[in-house]
């Protein structure tokens, strides 16, 4: 179980790394994991992802993702605001559906600083990465249910798959 997690969390970080939407991802830690052990293993995965971005954007290829993104005005109010306010507006923009990966290159750029950046960005991503793992996390019993095998739902499980959808597609309507 272990190994698995560690393997899909580096699966994780990759997708992250090539800006590839990671919803899916997370979905997919509570489908193959269930919901304790997915919901850490994608913690994990995001924490990583966020770390080897920023310090990529950071240290390794400022230059690049500079060029990328620095002419970009929705990027100078970012930076704009991250200097004056740091990792409080790190933890904000955490829920704008933004790509992931993307948003942790930007950060990068900006003068916030490592731990704080990081402390917001896994304190903030909390709420959404709970909705993916429980989402997957409950799809096989979903299923089941929908074909008349299984348990009863409470009402408020489609409560939650629904604001799930609509989030994803806020989210794709967004990026």
């Amino acid at each position: 179980l272990a190994g698995g997690i560690f393997v899909f969390a580096g699966i994780f970080v990759i997708a992250q790394m090539l800006i590839v939407p990671v919803a899916p991802l997370g979905m997919a830690f509570g489908l193959f994991f269930g919901f304790t052990h997915g919901w850490l293993g994608l913690m994990l995965g995001c924490a990583i992802g966020a770390s080897v971005n920023f310090l990529i954007s950071r240290h390794l290829a400022r230059k690049a993702v500079t060029r990328w993104l620095g002419s970009n005005e929705k990027f100078r109010l970012i930076d704009s605001a991250v200097a004056r306010e740091g990792w409080k507006i790190v933890a904000l923009l955490r829920f704008v559906p933004v790509p992931f990966g993307l948003a942790n290159y930007c950060y990068g750029l900006t003068p916030v600083r490592f731990w704080p950046y990081l402390a917001a960005t896994c304190a903030a991503i909390i709420p959404a990465n709970s909705l993916f793992v429980w989402m997957g996390s409950t799809f096989h019993g979903s299923l089941e249910s929908l074909v008349g095998k299984g348990r009863p739902h409470h009402p408020l499980e489609y409560v939650f798959l629904g604001a799930g959808v609509l989030a994803a597609k806020i989210g794709r309507a967004h990026v």
